[in-house]
């Protein structure tokens, strides 16, 4: 089926009963399926945080839950031409109004952005159809109390033959859990642990639970066990949802707030960046005579532009990248590699080994950046060329300027290296293990053992111990970011 983007996020542009048609097919083949359901808690904290936004995209099938997907989809498609900074800013906020006005006087145009919203609230019946028709079973996991229970109790009601193999309340972090569902082994698992939260526990846990689908349900077992209303179908159609809950769960205030400006922030800051290109980039690979690599720490206050999840300040004390700068126009690729190489550490003693075939290309995490403080840096991304230089100064020659954004260093063996990097720095982390597997082959370095520089004798700054490789399985990305919701 096909998906379209919607500021990064891949929803399924299908209507339900494609959808059902293609999802039977599928566990009919014994294939593990993943689905999730996106509305705009979703999107934005997806928007947030692109590791999350990785996460998600992992997902088999992502069918549309909510109107904010419509009305995000239609507000991105319109053009912003206008190239003063300013006067981009001020139409993108005027053209954000004028769509979720046309979400309420008209609604056709913003319904035309995909065939259809499928609710997971009314998916469940379909699923809990489709699952007595072809005898599998059932697990419904997640709620409080004796909720999911109540809830498989409805489903029974109107599919008395429904094979229900549990259902359990149960933390997500229970070590009994695991254990539970293997032991049921359900071919369906109903999870409801709250939106993304139940989406990062079904990613780290899926590879290694017998269910063949898994899909994420949120609030929908307290409508079924009704423990709450669920909003009228005129509502429900309209997209005003989010009112009634307001209404009926007036303690939701700030939730709602937050899935509703905050979304509305998040995506004019994303579209206005998004017009930008890229911004011509040096990053610059220093080896010692020991061919360690430097790497350096990044001032927890200086992180204005790049940092993808700025919000995850816990990082902010122990990020670590190469050096690295803007490329002047007129100015020379080398010539800008030493230059922000001096103005960031102060090193001037180097010769230059080899600059790399690759491009390093990535989108700083727009939706997150202000305005003011990014008006000098209208820009979507960087597009980075990698320059080697043999350090060949003392160390005592290195000194980081306190107004700059880097701050101390360490040298690093290239069997370190990606245990060190941050997570945003692994893809170049890679491009640089590449490049000096190939400087080796091509004799531009070797690895002679008594290849030592006596300047650096003595010096405080040793070389770390090598670390353990860092892996990027789905399951501890996945727990890694659970622990930030």
């Amino acid at each position: 089926m096909k998906k379209v983007d919607i500021a990064g996020l891949k929803i399924d542009s299908t209507g339900k009963a494609e959808f059902l048609t293609a999802l039977e097919k599928r566990l009919a083949a014994g294939k593990k399926t993943w689905i999730i359901t996106p509305y705009s808690e979703f999107l934005l904290h997806a928007l947030k945080d692109p590791r999350l936004m990785q996460v998600l995209n992992r997902a088999d099938f992502a069918v549309p839950d909510g109107i904010s997907l419509f009305v995000a989809k239609k507000y991105l498609e319109i053009p912003l031409p206008t190239k003063n900074y300013w006067l981009k800013i001020f139409r993108a906020v005027w053209q954000l109004a004028r769509a979720l006005a046309a979400a309420v006087f008209y609604p056709s145009w913003i319904k035309s952005a995909l065939p259809e919203k499928i609710p997971g609230s009314d998916l469940v019946w379909d699923l809990a159809g489709m699952a007595r028709a072809n005898n599998w079973s059932v697990f419904l996991l997640g709620g409080f109390g004796n909720t999911p229970r109540l809830a498989a109790e409805a489903l029974l009601a109107k599919f008395p033959n429904l094979k229900i193999a549990g259902a359990s309340s149960l933390n997500p972090h229970d070590p009994e859990l695991g254990k539970l569902i293997a032991s049921a082994r359900p071919n369906l698992l109903l999870v409801a642990y709250g939106p993304i939260k139940q989406e990062l526990w079904i990613a780290a846990n899926l590879p290694k639970l017998p269910s063949k689908l898994f899909i994420g349900l949120g609030g929908t077992f307290d409508y079924l066990a009704k423990k709450r209303v669920n909003p009228p179908g005129f509502l429900r159609s309209m997209g005003l949802e989010w009112l009634f809950r307001l209404l009926t769960q007036p303690w939701r205030i700030r939730r709602i707030y937050r899935a509703t400006f905050g979304l509305c922030v998040a995506l004019l800051r994303y579209k206005v960046f998004s017009t930008y290109g890229l911004r011509p980039n040096a990053a610059v690979v220093v080896l010692n005579e020991q061919n360690q690599i430097m790497v350096c720490r990044r001032n927890p206050k200086d992180f204005r532009i790049d940092l993808s999840g700025a919000e995850r300040s816990n990082e902010h004390n122990d990020y670590w990248q190469f050096p690295q700068g803007g490329i002047d126009p007129h100015e020379e690729l080398l010539e800008a590699a030493k230059r922000e190489l001096w103005e960031e550490t102060g090193i001037t003693e180097v010769e230059h080994l080899h600059t790399s075939a690759h491009t390093h290309t990535y989108r700083w995490n727009n939706a997150g950046r202000h305005f003011w403080p990014n008006r000098r840096f209208a820009y979507s991304g960087q597009k980075q060329r990698i320059v080697y230089l043999r350090f060949t100064g003392r160390e005592d020659g290195i000194k980081f300027p306190n107004h700059e954004e880097l701050m101390e260093h360490a040298w690093i063996k290239a069997a370190s290296l990606l245990g060190r990097l941050t997570d945003e720095r692994q893809t170049i982390g890679k491009i640089v293990l590449e490049d000096l597997k190939e400087m080796r082959e091509k004799g531009i370095i070797t690895d002679d053992k008594n290849a030592i520089n006596d300047k650096n004798k003595g010096s405080p700054q040793q070389a770390d111990e090598v670390l353990p490789q860092e892996t990027s399985v789905i399951s501890e990305q996945s727990s890694e970011v659970l622990n930030l919701y």
